[in-house]
């Protein structure tokens, strides 16, 4: 992960000290979201305990990125008294790099890092290295400044006017941006300013057109989920004002798109009334066709890429190290590939595979979890936990985190659960909720 240490700070307000975590080298294959942090200016945030106010301090880092074999530096002309304390400054930061590489990954980009002393000067460089051009990172420029806009409205009205003022601006990318900026909030557990893109996101899908296009797409993938047949399917793509929208259709209903549903599509175009709607209708099965041997490619490729990796992970003499490196892998697919592969090797009662297999799952849940707040790290301990005493324990170790948020969210999972017919579990919940209220009051 991100090279970190922890500095004493002077509240620029208060005056009063505090202790603070600062990062100095930012791994972007180990640590993902440092690219996130790095583009959104979020790095080495600082928030007084004391006074509340938060800032940015202005200190050098580097950041690389070995798949890319990309180094960069941050440092502000501040940062040294000469230039010699500045080329002292980069050494050490190059040294730390080196030193958290295994040997056959130090190469020779980490010894020539390029140097930038403004944060938008090197944010461009990493959207370059991602294949955007100038004229993109303008065009992100002027959605970031309009988010900022927005989330700066004095009022509803204000807000309101913004979007209708800027309508044909509003795009998918605005809400990208938008989705962004909530996982970094709820990642940093942030809670006024997710309560305000939350807000601003319910005004963006009232008000805006693009905002009614996909709270019309979710209506339609929630009819769907609500009733998953071939019929409901194939009635929605018909009414499908977009290719957009049909695309998100077949890959959500991807398991009933089978010789069943192409049947029935077939009968509809044999049965339609006149030639325009035999027409169109034999073009959206074309569209339909060519779409699902798309994501059966994509799936396919997707699925051999994470099989890959998993026997990388289960022949490593270093299984964490890679893990780490190559976080970004562990996704869905990822999981359900192992899960298959661990219910094929019980089935052939292949007891060391099993145990191996169990090791990898075991290790890529930990670092899962280690993305997760703090409070629901808390949350999963709990669920985990089965004495009353180790449950205490957790408790008043982690009084802190014992939030109206977090006692509301196991409350709306206790009900959940109990709803589901899940009783045991939803049993522990209930308990684990009286405990807080003996420690926290109710």
């Amino acid at each position: 992960m991100s090279q970190v240490f922890v500095a004493q700070i002077t509240c620029p307000n208060c005056q009063n000290r505090f202790p603070t975590p600062i990062e100095r080298v930012l791994n972007v294959v180990e640590d993902p979201s440092a690219k996130m942090r790095v583009l959104n200016g979020l790095i080495n945030i600082i928030h007084c305990p004391h006074c509340g106010v938060q800032g940015a301090l202005n200190l050098p880092f580097l950041y690389f990125d070995p798949d890319n074999e990309l180094a960069l530096v941050y440092m502000p002309m501040e940062a040294g008294r000469d230039e010699m304390e500045r080329q002292k400054a980069i050494g050490d930061l190059t040294n730390v790099a080196l030193e958290s590489l295994p040997p056959e990954e130090r190469k020779g980009y980490l010894f020539q890092p390029q140097l930038f002393l403004a944060m938008e000067n090197l944010a461009n460089k990493i959207l370059q290295v991602d294949g955007i051009t100038p004229e993109m990172i303008e065009e992100q420029k002027a959605k970031a400044a309009l988010l900022r806009r927005m989330l700066d409205a004095s009022s509803d009205e204000v807000l309101e006017a913004i979007i209708r003022e800027n309508d044909q601006t509003i795009d998918a990318g605005v809400f990208q941006l938008l989705a962004m900026n909530v996982e970094l909030a709820q990642m940093s557990g942030q809670a006024a300013d997710l309560q305000r893109l939350l807000h601003v996101r319910a005004k963006l899908l009232e008000g805006s057109s693009q905002g009614q296009r996909i709270r019309a797409q979710n209506e339609m993938l929630e009819t769907l989920r609500a009733e998953p047949t071939r019929e409901t399917l194939l009635d929605l793509l018909v009414q499908a004002p977009d290719e957009e929208t049909r695309t998100l259709l077949v890959a959500f209903g991807m398991p009933l798109v089978d010789y069943r549903f192409f049947q029935m599509l077939t009968s509809r175009v044999d049965s339609a009334s006149d030639a325009g709607e035999r027409e169109q209708l034999a073009a959206l099965r074309a569209e339909i066709l060519e779409v699902r041997q798309q994501i059966e490619q994509e799936t396919r490729a997707l699925y051999a890429e994470r099989s890959k990796f998993l026997q990388d992970l289960l022949l490593s003499d270093d299984p964490e190290a890679l893990a780490r490196r190559r976080f970004a892998e562990l996704d869905q697919t990822f999981f359900n590939l192992l899960t298959s592969n661990l219910e094929e090797a019980r089935s052939r009662g292949d007891t060391k595979a099993v145990q191996a297999l169990q090791r990898v799952s075991a290790l890529a849940s930990s670092l899962m979890e280690e993305t997760l707040p703090p409070d629901l790290q808390l949350f999963n301990r709990l669920m985990e936990v089965e004495s009353d005493q180790e449950i205490e324990e957790l408790l008043e170790t982690h009084r802190d985190l014992l939030t109206d948020q977090l006692v509301e969210f196991m409350r709306q999972t206790e009900s959940e659960t109990r709803e589901q017919g899940s009783v045991e579990v939803a049993e522990h919940l209930a308990s684990i909720l009286r405990k807080i209220a003996e420690i926290v009051g109710s």
